[in-house]
């Protein structure tokens, strides 16, 4: 028995002195590495362009040009930053459900910067570069970082530019609810996006307003404020910050089918097997404009007949400012050939 616990400890101490070596491997070689000297640019002493990893101008700015709410907000949307170092957390997960990477910012810029690809070689590169951010910054400074170069949707990186692109205003300007809509748009600014799909922007603008709560950043009475907030976004770069989808959101008010439904099918014609696809403008007096066929059925009466269709449709009033829109069905005419 003794015998057995001396092979015991001994296989313990090798273990720990290998976990040990390795760790400091971790920590301590950086050979290999892609430099995190481009870093420093995204950390300012004061608002900065640089070049987008487009090729396009984009503008940073310093911790304290942004805002009262952006840092709370993404502590909502994407979590607290976690204050351990990257290896200590890694070991720290093995023996918990909750993995650290979500948290670990310093591991998001790692991500960024190690080589593509999917293999445990990239992934031991990632944690060796987040140590190594970990070591050469503060807390605040990965943050500021973070926010400069994060991916926000619509050719957009970092919170300036968002800002502008999406509220005409600065980031150090952005109420709650704006700060809370461009936290959300980390985890997916695709899906989220205000301009392709501004409900489910407020669904999740009002999901991280709620976790803002939650943490005692702003009062409840200021949060549901917010929540209610309307949406108000540019439409496009260069346009106004005008756009309230909570006022101009489009609704069909009447519709009808066009009274001559005789459809010939004349020499030459061949059906696509596709539904028509019409495109058109809708004005602010609900009035459906310029309405033109995009893609065909091959058939001109189907065409014809569903574009009649929309040419015919009313929609709702809506207030001043709201603009033009641009619009699109796919018109299905169930006829027999």
């Amino acid at each position: 028995m003794k015998l057995l616990g001396t092979i015991v400890a001994i296989a313990g101490i090798v273990v720990l002195l290998a976990t040990g070596a390795a760790c400091g491997w971790l920590y301590l070689y950086t050979g290999g590495l892609p430099s995190t000297a481009e870093l420093y640019q995204y950390n300012p002493a004061t608002a900065s362009e640089l070049q987008s990893p487009t090729n396009s101008p984009m503008h940073v700015i310093p911790s304290d040009q942004m805002g009262k709410y952006l840092l709370s907000a993404l502590f909502a949307a994407e979590g607290q930053a976690d204050s351990r170092g990257p290896i200590r957390a890694t070991i720290a997960g093995l023996f918990s459900d909750v993995q650290p990477r979500p948290q670990m910012y310093s591991w998001q810029l790692a991500r960024g910067l190690a080589p593509k690809g999917n293999s445990i070689g990239r992934r031991i590169d990632e944690l060796r570069l987040a140590e190594q951010i970990q070591r050469h910054f503060d807390q605040r400074q990965v943050l500021t970082i973070y926010l400069n170069r994060v991916y926000l949707g619509d050719n957009t990186f970092g919170v300036e530019d968002a800002s502008t692109r999406y509220f005409g205003k600065h980031a150090s300007d952005l109420s709650l609810d704006e700060a809370a809509l461009l936290a959300g748009l980390i985890g997916s600014p695709g899906h989220d996006s205000p301009i392709e799909h501004p409900e489910r922007a407020v669904e999740r603008r009002n999901w991280v307003i709620d976790q803002v709560i939650s943490q005692g950043s702003v009062s409840r009475e200021d949060a549901e404020r917010a929540k209610t907030a309307p949406l108000i976004i540019k439409q496009t770069a260069n346009s106004a910050a005008t756009y309230d989808w909570n006022r101009c959101t489009l609704k069909v008010i009447s519709h009808r089918s066009p009274a001559d439904t005789t459809i010939r099918v004349r020499a030459g014609e061949k059906s696509t097997n596709q539904t028509p696809v019409i495109s058109f403008e809708v004005l602010e007096s609900g009035e459906v404009r310029n309405a033109v066929v995009r893609r065909s059925s091959g058939i001109a009466d189907i065409d014809n007949y569903a574009l009649a269709g929309v040419r015919a449709m009313r929609y709702n009033e809506r207030p001043l400012g709201c603009g033009i829109i641009e619009s699109q069905a796919v018109v299905n005419v169930d006829f027999k050939l």
